[in-house]
């Protein structure tokens, strides 16, 4: 009975952990699938080899995961945290039983005490599994950390993990005295410790190159920005030099009453300088009441781009918007999915359309984007799926990025609909 319960409390632990790390990837659903797998390969595993049959658990609990996310560091690296954590409060909570009770471990797991010991062990995992989601909550570059030192991370779990094992193994034949559950509990803390470090010191690397890149995007289409204000600044200089010349070759046809060639003359030359004009100020003049610099110029951009591309874009910002209560990268990566995919999808559309609006409310700042959308296009439950894209393989990422995102930031919300052909993402931040 003792044999069942540790290994059924020390899977529900492990699958519980690796949820909560994933933090959103996986649903409870598929947990406790990896739950009672995990029960299923174990006990009989733990009666017939012991300790090693953790490592065929492991590679279990990865494959499953990779199975379900396709993504492999996180895959490998999220299950070695869970088991890593497991390790340590099993030992936090021998040292914790043996110090009250004055006895050692094996009487203590033999005896009755084992039913509050097991009990003691998961408050213990799931306190410290809160913690390293917290932590990773805190360092909000760990993606990009795991994406970019993603290998080197991995193996130092794979040589944490099995150090812990060998000390285990070489304890359990010493029969896991008190001073050796005490040797080793420090030990692996020591290791905990420095994995945590030497994450904490590769995320503030990435964190701070995060960082240089976003200003230098910044500073890329605060360029494009002025450069197109400088470009419409010059047309107006233009229009205003070639004012008097206009009146005056338009007095001719007044003087000889010629209205058909005034006419002819006013649709060819005098029209195209106004819709220009006009089209400059959809692009630029709207944007006068955006006061942050790095949303400015991500809309500055993507709806230059969309003018480019034929579509007719929009932006209404009616009120100063001066603060948006979310991270400005995060925001700018958001706000960049959104309007990328709006894009994409307008300039397939016959009549092209895009339409940009940020609203003050009370509390908070709304941002809606609207674009004309074919009208057999795909669910939206499908949209958000990680891998799945009309424009073939390997693609498909952005969208399950942005739901993301969103999904990290408190006071953040997403609504998607489909209204009057038109495909409609609402971004309000509280």
């Amino acid at each position: 009975m003792g044999e069942l319960l540790s290994v059924g409390v020390q899977m529900l632990t492990l699958s519980l952990s690796i949820y909560m790390l994933n933090q959103g990837r996986f649903n409870l659903k598929f947990s406790l699938v990896m739950f009672i797998g995990s029960l299923c390969i174990g006990y009989p595993l733990y009666i017939m080899i012991g300790i090693p049959s953790i490592i065929i658990i492991l590679l279990f609990c990865i494959a499953l995961s990779y199975w379900k996310s396709r993504g492999i560091v996180f895959s490998i690296i999220f299950p070695i945290i869970a088991i890593i954590i497991s390790v340590i409060s099993d030992y936090i909570t021998s040292n914790i039983f043996i110090w009250i009770f004055h006895s050692s471990l094996d009487e203590i797991i033999q005896g009755t005490l084992y039913i509050i010991y097991y009990p003691t062990y998961f408050v213990i995992a799931i306190l410290l599994t809160f913690a390293a989601r917290f932590l990773f909550a805190k360092f909000q570059a760990y993606e990009m950390l795991f994406r970019r030192y993603g290998i080197l991370f991995a193996i130092l779990c794979v040589i944490t993990v099995v150090i812990f094992y060998a000390n285990i193994l070489i304890g359990k034949q010493q029969g896991f005295t008190n001073a050796n559950i005490q040797a080793n509990s420090l030990l692996f803390v020591f290791y905990f410790i420095l994995l945590i470090g030497v994450f904490m010191v590769l995320t503030r690397s990435v964190m701070k190159e995060a960082v240089m890149k976003g200003k230098q995007e910044q500073y890329e289409r605060l360029l494009e920005y002025t450069d197109n204000l400088e470009m419409m600044y010059t047309d107006m200089q233009k229009f205003r030099h070639d004012y008097i010349n206009i009146l005056l070759s338009m007095s001719e046809y007044i003087r000889s009453k010629d209205v058909e060639g005034l006419s002819t003359y006013f649709d060819q030359k005098i029209l195209p300088i106004s819709q220009g004009m006009q089209n400059n100020n959809y692009k630029l003049g709207t944007l006068q009441n955006v006061k942050i610099q790095e949303l400015k110029g991500i809309l500055s951009s993507k709806l230059i781009r969309a003018q480019e591309l034929h579509i007719d874009a929009v932006v209404e910002a009616v009120e100063p918007i001066e603060a948006v209560n979310m991270d400005s990268v995060k925001l700018c990566r958001c706000l960049g999915i959104i309007l990328d995919n709006a894009i994409e999808e307008a300039v397939k559309c016959e009549s092209s359309n895009l339409r940009v609006a940020l609203v003050k409310r009370t509390g908070g700042v709304l941002i809606a984007v609207a674009n004309s959308c074919q009208p057999d296009g795909p669910e939206l439950h499908q949209i958000f799926e990680k891998g799945f894209s009309t424009k073939g393989t390997g693609r498909g990422l952005g969208l399950s990025n942005l739901r993301e995102i969103v999904s990290q930031c408190a006071g953040v919300t997403l609504d998607t609909y489909r209204k009057d052909g038109q495909f409609i993402q609402e971004l309000e931040v509280y």
